[in-house]
């Protein structure tokens, strides 16, 4: 593994060289300047020097008071500190050797002038001003040569800053700005789930970090989107699956409940089970019933109960097993269950209700036909008595009693008749009641009016049935008997109790709690009884006969 650094250590010594450079800089141009300071005195004075050897030269002969003072000021030129530093450690050679020359030759060219050896001063002072002529000529190299290094070193300074410069943003876009646009744009990219981020190498410690990171993210980010895609693909087969598998069970559902259960029926709903789970075979077994099997039956099956209620009905068996569907199986299983139990509870109420019908035809047969055929009976053993005494009386009055009978049988048994054939076709039992009175209406000159005021769904369909025929025969009997104009229905609640009654303007009853030879009466006394209620026969408040049934309302706790 490559050796990394800190990007922050890396700035750092960047910043420490840059300042070195700056500090290195200054530190010359502050030497050359400390050290420069002072050269054009010297050059000056050394240049003066030349000037006042000559003027010496003019005072060798003159008084004493003025060459003194120029020979002062000639040492006090040549031994000042700026041309004394000549000796200095730090200047050139040259330049010493020179000064020294300069101060060897000037002791004596001092004693020429004290001496007042002009001859002599004029033959030396060539020589001297040649040598202060080299002195100053040293100072000058030495100046021009620190303004060289000066220069130099500023040439060489700014040419190393330049060069730093430009180093410095190269390896700045190289190794800091280029790594940052590909971190960038790999941020870009897995923004754009695009998580394929693969991290360049870095030398800085803090870059690496950041791109192995951004990669472990993205890698991440990845794993979960895959991760999701996966769940979403699943839960849609799932939901897939589920939809399809509601649609079958729904369609069988309404295949059940609109049909029969009949072979063709069963066929169909269980060949459409064999294809919705591609099944080798399949085998619907009911209790007591032959086998319907369609298909490869082979192998161990998938089995489902057919139970309702705790009963078991059947089975159905699925080959082979490992393709079944078992909640699939198990759902239909029920649905099929409970639509065999259902067909059986509607045989059986089928079969109830065909037996109740035949005992009522039976008991009112009995309570009707039944009484005036024993009656007629009598009557014929009265008539062959008569026959066999040879009594006219006897006979003719047998005679007439049998034919009173003959035409009470033949109206019952039209009566009878009637109200077997009562249909139920409307809707509801106002409707049915509007229907029964409409079709009495165009049979007669009576008026026949409903005041209808029940609660829905207060009475079974069986006790509709029985009123139904409780006031239709009510109506008619109002019609035919009592001669009324006026019939008028009533049903509403009062209390806890269903009141119905049929009241008429009539001409009345005379006895109504025990009319002779009533037989219809007597037969609505047994429909009333079957609706679980009481008749009651009075006198209306329009002046005839009220027929009045009452029915206890069932609480909610019977029903619970």
């Amino acid at each position: 593994m490559a050796r990394t650094t800190r990007l922050t250590t890396s700035v750092i010594h960047t910043m420490l060289l840059v300042t070195l450079l700056f500090c290195l800089q200054g530190g010359i141009s502050l030497i050359t300047a400390l050290y420069s300071t002072g050269d054009a005195q010297a050059i000056n004075d050394s240049g003066s020097l030349r000037m006042r050897s000559y003027q010496l030269l003019f005072l060798a002969n003159s008084e004493g008071r003025h060459l003194e003072q120029k020979l002062e000021e000639f040492e006090t030129i040549l031994y000042s500190p700026a041309l004394a530093r000549s000796e200095a450690w730090y200047m050139p050679a040259a330049s010493g050797h020179t000064y020294r020359l300069v101060k060897e030759r000037w002791t004596l060219m001092k004693e020429y002038a004290q001496e007042g050896n002009s001859r002599r001063y004029v033959r030396e002072v060539k020589r001297f001003v040649d040598e202060i002529d080299a002195f100053v000529d040293s100072l000058e190299k030495f100046s021009a040569l620190k303004l060289r290094v000066l220069m130099i070193s500023q040439i060489l300074t700014l040419a190393l800053m330049g060069a730093l410069t430009v180093y410095a943003l190269f390896f700045v876009r190289r190794q800091f700005a280029q790594p940052l646009e590909r971190l960038e744009r790999g941020a870009e990219a897995i923004a754009a789930r695009n998580f394929a981020f693969t991290p360049q190498p870095s030398r800085y410690r803090e870059l690496n970090t950041l791109g192995q990171t951004l990669a472990s993210t993205a890698r991440d980010l990845d794993t979960l989107y895959q991760q999701l895609e996966s769940k979403v693909v699943s839960q849609d087969l799932a939901l897939r699956q589920a939809h399809e598998r509601l649609t079958f069970l729904y369609d069988a559902a309404q295949t059940l409940s609109s049909t029969g259960l009949e072979s063709s029926v069963l066929t169909r709903l269980m060949t459409a089970l064999q294809q919705h789970l591609d099944a080798d075979g399949v085998c619907l077994q009911l209790d007591g019933e032959r086998p319907l099997c369609l298909g490869c039956n082979e192998g161990e099956p998938a089995r489902a109960s057919l139970n309702e209620g705790g009963d078991a009905l059947g089975e159905i068996r699925l080959y082979p097993a490992d393709r079944a569907d078992r909640d699939l199986l198990r759902n239909f299983a029920l649905l099929l269950g409970r639509a065999v139990q259902q067909h059986r509870d509607l045989l059986m109420q089928e079969r109830l209700g065909l037996m109740e019908e035949r005992a009522v035809i039976a008991r009112e047969l009995h309570d009707s036909l039944g009484q005036l055929l024993a009656y007629m009976k009598i009557q014929l053993t009265l008539l062959n008595r008569a026959t066999q005494a040879g009594s006219p009386e006897g006979i003719e009055e047998a005679r007439q009693a049998l034919k009173v009978s003959v035409d009470n049988a033949y109206r019952q048994l039209r009566e009878l008749l009637a109200t077997f054939r009562l249909k139920v076709e409307a809707p509801d039992l106002p409707s049915a009641l509007e229907c029964i009175l409409n079709e009495l209406e165009e049979r007669s000159d009576a008026t026949l009016t409903l005041d209808y005021r029940l609660p829905p769904m207060t009475l079974s369909a069986t006790q509709q049935v029985h009123l139904l025929q409780l006031m239709r025969e009510a109506v008619v009997n109002a019609i035919k008997h009592a001669g009324a104009g006026h019939i008028q229905l009533r049903c509403m609640a009062e209390d806890d109790k269903l009141v119905m009654s049929v009241e008429d303007d009539g001409i009345g009853m005379t006895t109504p709690d025990n009319p002779e030879n009533h037989f219809g009466l007597n037969i609505m006394q047994e429909r009333a009884r079957q609706m679980g209620g009481t008749l009651r026969i009075d006198q209306s408040p329009l002046g005839g006969v009220r027929v009045q049934v009452a029915v206890t309302i069932p609480s909610e706790d019977s029903h619970g």
